[in-house]
């Protein structure tokens, strides 16, 4: 049977990636290949805003938000989360504790942006096709993108998938820095197993915004893979 992989730049082992600058590029460079990255790709035409348009973009929006709780706080709150995380999607993947730091234990205001981000989850899983046919599916790309394309650490997530391609569930896998990754096989195995899945799609972020996937990136799909191919799966 067969085995999905969105790329080959998951992570099986300790391992420090040498990373090169390619943040300009776009998800489908090289050959159409599926990568993750953080920055999408400016060119002549100046399709993407400035940085600086974006900035006060999200600090608008933010602090339309949180003027729902602090209605005569909100643009320096929104002011200070945004400069302690840089944008709304990396401070979305933060812990409750790292928001608590900057908005002084605020509990109220951690508990709407927590509500906040499971609520754009939900609408990008719903947004997900009955049958995931390509692990390229840009409704896929943008669900991989927003739940770790902005984190600080690398991550594994997997999809599971059933015979006709349909998504059984998805889980976050192994723990990191933003440098490198330890990942169990055994772990994702054992999961697919559980749920009697006959597909996975691999994915993972590099913090550093690199598209490359590294030699141990290569090396661990080309395992699991070979693994799942005894498993059926």
């Amino acid at each position: 049977m067969r085995s999905f992989t969105s790329d080959n730049r998951a992570s099986g082992s300790r391992h420090k990636d040498a990373r090169r600058d390619d943040s300009t590029k776009s998800l489908y460079d090289h050959a159409n290949s599926f990568f993750l990255s953080i920055a999408g790709r400016a060119d002549d035409r100046d399709v993407l805003p400035s940085e600086k348009i974006e900035g006060h973009r999200d600090r608008h929006i933010l602090a339309k938000l949180i003027e729902i709780l602090e209605p005569d706080d909100a643009a320096r709150l929104s002011a200070e989360l945004l400069d302690e995380f840089g944008s709304i999607g990396r401070m979305m993947g933060e812990s409750e504790a790292a928001l608590a730091r900057v908005l002084s234990g605020n509990k109220a205001i951690i508990k709407l942006l927590k509500a906040t981000e499971k609520i754009m989850l939900a609408n990008l899983q719903n947004e997900l096709p009955r049958k995931l046919i390509s692990a390229t599916d840009q409704r896929l790309v943008r669900y991989l993108r927003f739940c770790i394309g902005s984190r600080t650490t690398e991550i594994m997530r997997v999809l599971f998938l059933d015979s006709s391609n349909r998504l059984l569930g998805d889980q976050e896998f192994g723990f990191g820095s933003p440098q490198r990754m330890f990942v169990q096989p055994r772990s994702i195995l054992k999961r697919a197993l559980e749920l009697d899945a006959s597909g996975i799609i691999l994915a993972h972020n590099h913090p550093g915004g690199t598209i490359v996937p590294s030699k141990s990136d290569i090396e661990f799909t080309k395992s699991i893979k070979a693994l799942c191919m005894e498993l059926e799966i």
